[in-house]
């Protein structure tokens, strides 16, 4: 999409706005999360788990998460994610349970900060919903070959994960504080790389946040409003 304005700009800085609204002409991680689908039909659900174990897992899963839906006090929660621990401790290569795990820790505490942001909360009890979620990432992809084909299943789990590790992100830059030692650039930058992931696995939405939150992006938006407010300023 090209961009049209009634003030002239320079070649270059025409070019810098298009980019702001077309991922196309991005560089970095949003311009790669246009690429081809990684997602390959053909392959089996997951590379270690047989189908049939796979759906019993998966109905399980399922009921776990009616149960929390249907009734979330403190004691219920608890208990999915003792029931997760277990399944975790059989199935240690199984990600949907880390998926799920994280998102029971993640309302356990906001239930328990009632209203009040989740990293107002202790950084160790957050790092407990990071780690799940990486987790998750790290059991549905192949270790040897990361940015191999995945399964639908496995393409489902990564982009749950990574939109869910990348909104953290940005809910952390909200507040303001540091995480893990990152400060507000870095995070932002986190945050559009765990979108872009997601957005090469399915998550339309996750793309358009990717831009959203590229650094890039937005330190273009700004040369660009300087260079539109620099040209006004020359016609008054």
């Amino acid at each position: 999409m090209t961009i049209q304005t009634s003030t002239k700009l320079s070649a270059n800085d025409t070019r810098i706005l298009n980019a702001l609204f077309d991922p196309e002409t991005l560089p970095s991680s949003v311009a790669r999360s246009k690429e081809p689908s990684s997602i390959d039909e053909t392959l089996p659900p997951h590379p270690n788990i047989d189908s049939e174990t796979l759906l019993i897992l998966e109905r399980q899963q399922n009921d776990i998460v009616r149960e929390v839906s249907s009734s979330s006090d403190t004691f219920t929660i608890n208990n999915a994610i003792a029931r997760m621990d277990a399944v975790i401790e059989e199935w240690p290569t199984y990600p949907s349970a880390f998926v799920n795990r994280a998102m029971l820790h993640r309302m356990k505490l906001e239930a328990r900060l009632q209203g009040r942001s989740l990293f107002d909360a202790e950084e160790v009890d957050v790092e407990v919903i990071f780690n799940d979620l990486s987790r998750a990432i790290h059991t549905s992809l192949s270790p040897t070959a990361p940015s191999s084909a995945v399964s639908t299943f496995q393409a489902r789990i990564l982009r749950t994960a990574f939109s869910h590790r990348g909104y953290l992100y940005l809910k952390a830059v909200e507040t303001g504080r540091s995480l893990k030692g990152q400060g507000k650039n870095a995070l932002e930058e986190l945050a559009s790389n765990d979108f872009a992931s997601a957005a090469r696995y399915g998550d339309e939405a996750a793309r358009e946040m990717s831009v959203r939150t590229n650094p890039y992006a937005k330190m273009c938006g700004a040369i660009v409003r300087n260079a539109l407010a620099e040209e006004r300023k020359g016609e008054l």
